[in-house]
């Protein structure tokens, strides 16, 4: 039930009067008795947070652990207990219709008033006028005596033998097991775990068929010969079997999977879920699939089963892709994340001529473009958690609608279904949360002025089309489109300009053929002066003795040239070495002797550093000329 419903409800039920703002908070409304103005509901109207508190008096403890409701989270007293908005209709009127009649009850000054409580008189969409009754007292009660003692017989214990032959010892068994001494507010469900394991593996093969009706049903809840009958349909589901059978019979063999009851791990018992929802559940009754395949989702999380996410949690998938793509675009295509952008605006980015022009190009635009609004994170500029989706924790309860023993120990307490969507439990609370994105109100007007702003940049920076009156957008998302668009347009003119390539493979053939070229100028007398001066080279740097540090005998001649004030360049060159690479590989590979470079660049010459000049000498010069 929205909110808006929720107070068209309470004004007409209860009054107009009844119904108040609480001072100095316009999200908090009050409900009030209109005798005593205590309150007995409280609903919180902020989006993020929207919730139904009601008063229920000493029944809290025991409602509170019901589906759907859980502890007040506005008013921290025993006596408030918090209501499911996701509840039916009729549930969350009857809880409201609840608290109202306790909040009249507890008056204890006298009333002058007459109060008549009159039913919600819209009914499937009519409206009916109240009419007076005549009291029929001859379906009354004797006298409130004997409806104590009716009541309290239901709870004895009955083995209601009815035509059946003897009471199968297990049965009898699992029946005289049940704990009444239990607290009220885990009885039912304890008590129904407990008697399960009993009977887990118990067959039976009854030829009667008696038909059962209750909610919430449990093996309290059956005579003898239901049992029997529960247990006979039950071994023949478990040959796959698969006939039609009341409801309830159906709910407690589901209670008994939720619950790990007959199963020897939690992956056969998924197994077996699923295996009845197909030949089952779907065949036989669409309303229990609807429920199976949420406990199914609810199992796989509470049990810790991680291999069926993309089959049971399509949905929920589905929901959070949207906003994973903007989180992280990086591993999605710039058209997935540029359509997304687009469907999450009332913009018609369509009509932008560069979208025209290239849909390609814009869409890599689009995403270089959400790029820069993301890295605005860093300087506190979060476009996507004040506009697009905020993350929050909401508390679940697992199983809801379900007979199960939330006394067991969840073999998890994180599950993690993607990037975004997280549910965990809180040990001390007992409680589990999931954590995920939820879309902010007005997200589509903000992504329209947002692609509007990019529209009319790119038509100002490129010149195309008509110009487009500026939106209210504010100034460092404006300018992180304005720079998304100049990096977009350094690209495309870095991939205008023509590409040299370089063949290196064919390098050494250039400098022999360049070589053998200069070879040829020079003349007979030239030649043989540059034959002595290469020998004299490499009789000064040649010495098997000399220890080499690691270097290679270019590195070590290069060394011992710049020692000795040789020229340098013409050694490189006739070896075709570069100056930078060598003088890189002499001081790492003397790092470890020195802990700093030995040889340094000054104005482009490679020149020893002073203060090492006599230790290499030491190390590259004694026993050379």
């Amino acid at each position: 039930m929205n909110t808006d419903e929720l107070l068209s409800y309470a004004i007409r039920h209860f009054g107009k009067n009844s119904i108040s703002e609480v001072n100095d908070n316009p999200n908090l409304v009050a409900f009030s008795s209109p005798i005593t103005k205590n309150w007995f509901a409280l609903l919180n109207l902020d989006p993020k947070n929207k919730s139904l508190n009601i008063n229920c008096g000493d029944f809290a403890a025991t409602i509170k652990d019901l589906p759907g409701f859980s502890a007040s989270s506005l008013i921290k007293e025993a006596k408030w207990v918090e209501v499911s908005l996701g509840l039916s209709n009729q549930k969350i009127k009857k809880a409201l219709e609840y608290a109202f009649k306790i909040a009249l009850m507890s008056n204890k000054r006298p009333n002058p008033e007459k109060l008549i409580y009159i039913p919600d008189t819209i009914q499937n969409g009519e409206e009916r006028v109240y009419q007076e009754q005549e009291l029929n007292f001859k379906n009354w009660k004797r006298s409130s005596n004997i409806l104590q003692k009716e009541e309290k017989s239901t709870e004895e214990i009955n083995l209601n033998f009815e035509d059946t032959q003897l009471v199968p010892k297990e049965i009898k068994k699992m029946i005289e097991s049940y704990q009444y001494s239990l607290p009220g507010s885990v009885r039912r469900e304890q008590n129904f775990y407990l008697q399960g394991k009993l009977v887990a593996s118990y067959e039976d093969h009854y030829e009667g068929k008696q038909s059962f009706l209750r909610y919430y049903p449990t093996y309290h809840d059956l005579t003898v010969g239901q049992a029997r009958t529960y247990f006979t349909w039950r071994t023949k589901i478990r040959q796959n079997i698969y006939e039609k059978i009341s409801d309830s019979y159906a709910y407690i063999y589901l209670y008994e999977l939720l619950n790990g009851i007959g199963i020897k791990d939690p992956e056969e018992g998924l197994d077996k879920l699923i295996t009845f929802n197909k030949n089952y559940a779907q065949k036989f009754s669409p309303e229990m699939s609807a429920y199976l395949e949420r406990w199914i989702r609810d199992y796989i999380i509470f049990y810790n089963i991680n291999k069926t996410n993309n089959t049971f949690f399509v949905k929920e998938q589905t929901n959070d892709k949207k906003y994973e793509q903007l989180l992280y675009p990086d591993q999605f295509s710039n058209h997935e994340v540029a359509e997304n952008l687009m469907k999450l605006s009332n913009y018609k980015i369509s009509n932008c001529p560069l979208y025209k022009k290239s849909i390609e190009k814009f869409e890599y635009l689009l995403v270089l473009i959400w790029h820069k609004i993301l890295d605005l994170r860093n300087d506190g500029f979060d476009f996507f958690t004040s506009y697009i989706a905020y993350k929050n924790q909401m508390t679940i309860q697992l199983f809801s609608a379900a007979v199960f023993n939330h006394q067991l120990e969840p073999k998890t307490t994180s599950y993690e279904i993607d990037q975004i969507r997280k549910y965990f439990y809180d040990e001390e609370k007992n409680t589990w949360y999931c954590e995920s994105y939820w879309g902010l109100t007005g997200q589509k007007s903000i992504m329209g002025n947002f692609l509007h702003e990019v529209d009319r940049e790119i038509r100002l920076c490129f010149n195309l089309g008509r110009n487009l009156k500026p939106r209210k957008i504010e100034k460092h998302y404006l300018k992180a489109i304005r720079d998304g668009i100049k990096e977009y347009q350094i690209e495309e003119q870095k991939l205008k300009q023509p590409k040299i390539e370089f063949n290196l493979s064919q390098l050494s053939t250039i400098r022999e053929d360049a070589a053998g070229t200069r070879d040829s100028l020079l003349t007979e007398e030239e030649l043989q002066a540059e034959q002595e001066e290469r020998e004299q080279i490499e009789e000064t740097v040649v010495n098997d003795e000399q220890e080499d540090y690691g270097l290679s005998s270019e590195e070590m001649a290069t060394i011992i040239l710049l020692l000795k004030g040789k020229d340098l360049n013409k050694y490189l060159k006739e070896h075709h070495l570069m100056a930078a690479v060598i003088i890189d590989n002499i001081n790492e590979k003397l790092f470890d002797e020195f802990g700093d470079n030995v040889i340094e660049f000054i104005n482009d010459i490679p020149t020893v550093i002073e203060d090492y000049q006599e230790d290499l000498e030491d190390m590259f010069l004694k026993g050379t000329n």
